[in-house]
This record gives C-alpha cells, sequence and structure tokens, in this order.
C-alpha cells in the first residue's frame, strides 16, 4: 500500500506544480463530484487494484466519461519493462480493458480478468 499512498503524493505534488488547463478543471471536479455521488470509487482503490492485477509503476491516471460510462484510465509499466494501458469501470472497479506493449508492439486484451 506504500506504492499507493507514494503514487497518489506524487499526482498531487505534480498537479500542485504544473499550472493547470481548464480541461483538467473540469476533469478533476467531475471526478470529485462522480465519488462524492457515489458514482465511482476513490482513486485510491483503483489503484489498489490496478498493483495487484499488474505489480509496477503507475505512469499516469485519467478520469473520463466514454459514452456515459466513468472510467479510470491507468498507464502502467511492469517489472519486465511492458507499457499497459489498463480501463477500470469507475464504478464497480471492475477491469475493462488491458492494452499493452512489450516494445515489439504487441497488443492487450479486453474484458474481465
Amino acid at each position: 500500500m506504500n506504492a499507493v499512498r507514494t503514487v497518489l503524493l506524487s499526482l498531487v505534488l505534480l498537479t500542485m506544480a504544473l499550472p493547470a488547463a481548464a480541461d483538467d478543471d473540469r476533469d478533476h471536479e467531475r471526478a470529485r463530484e462522480a465519488f462524492r455521488s457515489g458514482r465511482a470509487m476513490p482513486l485510491e482503490a483503483i489503484l489498489a487494484r490496478a498493483q495487484a492485477d499488474f505489480p509496477g509503476d503507475i505512469l499516469d491516471v485519467e478520469f473520463e466519461d466514454e459514452d456515459g460510462q466513468i472510467v479510470y484510465e491507468i498507464k502502467t509499466i511492469t517489472a519486465e519493462g511492458r507499457v499497459l494501458k489498463l480501463k477500470y469501470d469507475a464504478a464497480t472497479g471492475d477491469l475493462l480493458r488491458v492494452r499493452g506493449r512489450n516494445g515489439k508492439g504487441e497488443g492487450g486484451h479486453h474484458g474481465k480478468r
């Protein structure tokens, strides 16, 4: 869990250090409202699932609305050096999709693991 806290702290510090664009402000506010209204799980819970499913370092996190479904998109790099893009349903925490590369353009899979 220390890795998750480190990532969260890094994200907070990065957010504070960089000037936020108008779209980023709206995304942040939408994420906060979705969490408060119970339509999204806390980011910490999603990151813990991502770390359990795919151990490695978190590179980026996005909060997106895809055709009415709210998702967390997490980009991570595994210990083996694979860059993965993970999509989790924000409401349920279900893994929706994994796309990845191993340096040779290898794709990922769709659906739950």
